[in-house]
């Protein structure tokens, strides 16, 4: 029984190539994802559309502001907003810190206390 042959169009091709520039998948990855057969196929496309960056450009998001555009108070709203996740995230290692400080000072307590080893062993096997 032979397997019918998938055909792609040439958009098809380039949408493909873009997600695998932009994803980071490796070819085998990619080929997966959309059902390719063989990797060959991938490479084939890869060496055919190898001098045609101009149809393989990403598209830019035009979303993003260019950086010569802003204006001082966004900049300064934004530091701001940055230097508050900063200290929030400072107080949360700081409690994590505690925590784990707390954990080890009761686990140590613990094997004091009824006198049996609670810890593993750094070389004991699973």
């Amino acid at each position: 029984m032979r397997k019918k042959w998938q055909h792609y169009s040439e958009e098809e091709c380039l949408g493909i190539l873009r997600d695998y520039y932009s994803s980071g998948l490796t070819k085998g990855g990619c080929c997966r994802k959309y059902g390719i057969k063989s990797s060959s196929t991938l490479s084939n496309w890869l060496r055919k559309y190898e001098f045609h960056p101009e149809l393989l450009s990403l598209q830019a998001n035009p979303i993003e502001e260019d950086m010569a555009n802003r204006d001082k108070e966004s900049y300064k709203e934004e530091n701001a907003a940055l230097k508050k996740r900063i200290k929030e995230l400072e107080k949360a290692l700081a409690f994590s810190r505690l925590e784990t400080e707390a954990r080890d000072l009761m686990i140590d307590k613990a094997e004091s206390y009824f006198n049996i080893p609670i810890r593993k062993k750094s070389g004991a096997k699973q």
